[in-house]
């Protein structure tokens, strides 16, 4: 019961929390914009340590880090882009969003055999490989 009679308080809630001033061109009683509206960090200029960190990132930004890739499959609003090393495949799988393609999930393997391979040593080995060329 407390914690209802704290809830019918009669706090308005029209106006913005104190210390926070409405947008220039804004009704008084308009709430800040959204996270959404606010614009993207920039892109980094080098490749993410960790293989994870590419997920969500656009599809040119991740060409541009690995370089060409030697099989892309084409499905629907989803592509697969194959990177190489000398020992493994790294799969990344790309969806079609309003801006462009995203990485959505990353799968490594072997070149041979069936010798598991973890996405992070196969990322790693990719970019060893661009930056020796």
């Amino acid at each position: 019961m407390l914690l209802l009679s704290a809830c019918a308080g009669g706090a308005d809630y029209s106006a913005p929390p104190q210390g926070v001033q409405p947008q220039p061109g804004s009704p008084a009683g308009a709430p800040p914009p959204s996270v959404a509206a606010l614009p993207s960090p920039a892109t980094p200029v080098n490749p993410p340590p960790d293989v994870q960190q590419l997920v969500g990132l656009k599809g040119e930004v991740l060409r541009k880090w690995m370089g060409d890739t030697v099989f892309v499959r084409h499905d629907g609003i989803a592509e697969i882009w194959r990177f190489a090393a000398d020992t493994c495949f790294l799969d990344v799988f790309l969806y079609r969003e309003p801006d462009g393609l995203r990485v959505a999930h990353l799968d490594a393997r072997a070149r041979q055999g069936t010798k598991s391979v973890l996405p992070q040593t196969c990322y790693g080995q990719i970019l060893a490989q661009q930056r020796a060329s």
